[in-house]
Parts: C-alpha cells; structure tokens; sequence
C-alpha cells in the first residue's frame, strides 16, 4: 500500500511539471512578444502582445491546482491537494498577486502601444500631407520652369521661321536674278553668234586682200634680196661711211612703205602698232647700223672681251655664246684655243659671224639652249642681251643656262650699268632695249639658281675726255655726284655651277 502512494506521488510531480513547461512555453502560432503593434488587414489594431495574454490567461486557471476531470487518480490526487493546501495556500496568493501584476502591466504597456501607434499614425500624416505639399510646390516650380523653356523654346523657333523665310525669299529673289542673267547671257550669245557669222565672212574677205598683199610681198622678194646682198657687202667698220650705204639706206624706205598694207586695207595680224621680228631683215639692217653707231667697232668690242677668256680655259664643253652679234667673243675664245658655239636672231649677224667661220645658229636664244643637251657646256656668256629682254625673262634664262652648264662651268651676264648716269644716256639709244638691269639684280638671280663664286665687275670707263681729267674731287659731295655721273658704263656679273 505505501509502495503504490508512492507511485501516485511521482507520477503527480511529473504531471505537474509538464502543465508547468506547457504553461511557460508559448503557443505555436502565437504573436511574438518582440513586437511592438501590427495592423491587421483591416486596419485594426491588433495587440502586440497577444502571446503573453494568452499564457497569462492560460496561467490564471492554474493559480490554485486545479485537477482535470479525467485525471487518472483523480480521489488520490484531490486528496494529496488537500494535504497540501496548508502548504500551497501562500504560494497560490502569491501567484494570484503576480499574476495581477503582470496582467496590469500587459494592459498598461498595450495601452502605450497605442498611443504610440497612433501617435506615428499622426506623423506618417503630417509627413504624407508635407511630403504631398513639397512636391505640389516641385510640380508648379517644374511646370513654371516648364512654361518658360517652352515659350523660350517657341520663340527661337518663330526667329528661326522668320530667318528661314527670309533666307528663302533672298533664295528665291536670287534665283530670279540668275534667271535674268541666263536669259540675258542667252540673249548676248545670239547675239555674238550673229557677229560671229559676220566676221567669218569679213574674215574671208580679209583673206583675199591678204592674198593680194602676199602678191605684192613677192614682187618686192627680188628687190629685197639685192637689199640683203649690199647690206652683207656693207663695210663694217666706224667712221667708213660709203655711197653704197647711202643707197641701201634710199632703197630701204620705199621697200618699208611699200610692206606696209594700203589705207583702207585689213591687216591678218590683231590690231595694234606695227612691230618687226629681230629676223626680219629690214629689222635686222637697221640693227646692225645701230650697232656699228653705238656699240663700237668690232677690234675695240674684241680687246674688250679677250681678258674674259682666261675665265673659260679648262672647260668640260664648248663655251656658247648667246646674241652673239658680229662674233667679237667667239672670234677671242678661238684665238686662245677654246671651242665656241654662239646664237643669235639677226640675219645679217649671223651672216657675218659665218663669213668669219665661227659655228653660229640663226635661233631665239631659250629655243636653241634648250636644244643643248644638260652638263654639255664648259660656259654660257651673254653681252649686251639682258636689257633686251622683259623682267620676266631674265629668271628663266638664269636657270636654263644653269642647267646646260658642266660641273664647274661658268655664266656670264653683261649689261649696261644702270649705276651710271652716263652710260643711261647712251642706253635709250638702242630702241631695242626694253629696260636696264641692275648688276645686284643679276648677283641674287645667279645665287637662287645656285651658282657660287658670284663676283660683280664694272668695266668700260667713262672717257677721260668727258669727265675732265678724272671723277675725284676735293669736295666729298662732288667726288660723289661726279662718281655717280661718271661711273663705268658697263658691268659684267659671273657665277660658276
């Protein structure tokens, strides 16, 4: 009998403690206690402590022992109960007062809860209702700043409209023009058309006359010929003057005027003043007179020349000699040795330079040294020919010759000092001469074609007999003016390749 109280006894502790962990252990599906509040779907308030509530209600049915109906030993245990209320009476008021507590101090923090709920409700309203005012205000800030771009938009659109009309009224006033100008280009081609159809039909005409001018031309042929044939029997020398110049001098002028067309009568050429070609032989008569008058006897021009030989010994070719004139140069050059070759456009030049034997073509100078093969001259040497030429001439002819020259060739270029007062006056004696070339001038032109060794030398003084005995003075201003009048009447520019 005490073994099976025994047994009831243990078996009631346990159950005890099992109701006691049930009662300290939470509800599976129960709200945690961590919480503060939540809402639910509806918008209530739910507790936020909804699991403590419920263990403190479970708790409440065990603040006394309390036995199940259905508890096994039920008669034992009641009676173990009331053995022990003496015992458990203290303890159960004092659970029943910790419960109370605890249940006051649920309500009261509940109620908090709320209030705080409510209270963050209030702040979430104010913030949406300011949130919603801030952006109200960024809305109108955008739309106005919104306006404003579009009106400023809509404006440099309407001066881009108004821009684009004009330009296209200009385009169009402009293509009107053009219009007017095609139709009255059209018009002046017809035009030109028709006076072309005229001047075909002027022009045979003119072809015509020319035919009967050329008929003309060679009735007077043989006339000329016996010209030519006295010009090359002509003495050469100055100071010589003959009856047979006189004569070729009278026969000249009526060949002249009878070459020149009759009045009325149109000439092939264009219009303009009637020109000769150093060729013709007219030209060529009255130049060689000029140059028996003005340029001086052949002995005198040869002395001149000879000491500029020594410049072309040793050459690797024959030195040519361009507007070789009467030859005085070649003739120097094949005394000491040196061959010589030589150019010139007037016949009666080249007539006498052959009755000389010397080796000279009748050819424009640029055409006959082009002929030349390049390196094939020891030396290239024009006298007097520069200031025939125009100004821009004289850099092409600088060039070629470079060209033509072997290795250590030499050019030199002689012209009429244009330092020289009195030498000017005698230079506009040669109504061939276009105009005067500086020495300094030729020097740069020789040195930018890349000639070295380029030297400048004045040559052919003034008679002593027209400058007095002298140009020097006591007088620093005179001896200068008188250096200025009286300086030597040629120079001579040389540069080797």
């Amino acid at each position: 009998m005490t073994n099976d109280r025994r047994d009831d006894a243990a078996g009631l502790a346990r159950e005890l403690a099992a109701q006691l962990a049930a009662l300290a252990t939470p509800e599976p599906n129960a709200p945690s206690s961590s919480g503060a509040s939540r809402r639910a779907e509806g918008g209530h308030a739910v507790p936020a402590y909804a699991g403590p509530r419920a263990m403190l209600e479970n708790a409440a049915r065990f603040v006394q022992p309390v036995l199940p109906a259905d508890a096994p030993f039920r008669s034992v245990k009641a009676l173990v109960l009331r053995a022990l209320r003496i015992v458990t009476r203290d303890q159960g008021v004092f659970n029943s007062a910790m419960h109370e507590a605890l249940r006051a101090a649920l309500v009261e923090t509940e109620a908090a809860l709320e209030s705080l709920a409510r209270e963050e409700e209030a702040r979430h309203r104010e913030l949406r209702e300011e949130a919603e005012r801030g952006l109200g205000d960024v809305r109108a800030g955008l739309l106005s700043a919104m306006e404003t771009r579009e009106n400023g938009l809509r404006a440099i659109v309407s001066d881009e409209s108004a821009k684009a009309a004009q330009a296209l009224q200009r385009e169009a006033a402009a293509r009107d023009a053009i219009g007017r100008e095609v139709e009255g280009s059209q018009r002046r081609l017809d035009l030109l058309e028709t006076r072309s159809d005229v001047a075909v039909g002027r022009l045979d005409e003119a072809a015509s006359r020319l035919a009967a001018a050329e008929a003309r031309l060679g009735e007077s042929a043989s006339r000329l010929e016996t010209a030519e044939a006295r010009l090359a029997r002509l003495p050469l020398a100055v100071g010589r003057p003959s009856e047979d110049v006189r004569a070729s001098r009278l026969e000249w002028t009526p060949l002249r005027t009878e070459l020149r067309p009759a009045p009325g009568e149109v000439r092939p050429a264009e219009p303009g003043p009637e020109t000769r070609s150093a060729a013709d032989p007219i030209s060529a008569g009255l130049y060689a007179d000029f140059e028996r008058a003005f340029r001086g006897a052949e002995d005198d021009i040869r002395a001149r020349q000879e000491g500029d030989v020594s410049l072309f010994l040793g050459g690797r070719g024959p030195v040519a000699d361009l507007g070789c004139g009467r030859g005085e140069f070649l003739e120097a050059l094949a005394a000491r040795g040196v061959p010589g070759v030589g150019c010139d456009m007037n016949p009666v030049m080249v007539a006498r330079c052959r009755q000389k034997g010397l080796a000279v073509d009748e050819a424009d100078l640029f055409s006959w040294l082009r002929a030349r093969p390049e390196g094939s001259l020891g030396g290239v040497t024009a006298y007097q020919v520069v200031e025939h030429l125009p100004a821009d001439a004289l850099l092409p002819l600088v060039e070629l010759a470079v060209t033509r020259l072997a290795p250590g060739g030499r050019l030199l270029l002689e012209t009429v000092n244009a330092e020289s007062v009195y030498a000017m006056k005698w230079f506009w004696m040669d109504l061939t001469h276009v105009r005067p070339v500086p020495a300094p001038s030729l020097g740069r032109l020789m040195e930018a074609c890349g000639l070295r060794d380029v030297t400048t030398a004045y040559r052919s003084p003034v008679p002593r007999e027209v400058t007095g005995g002298g140009v020097e003075a006591s007088d620093p201003l005179v001896a200068a003016m008188a250096r200025l009048l009286f300086a030597p009447q040629d120079v001579a520019v040389t540069g080797v390749k």
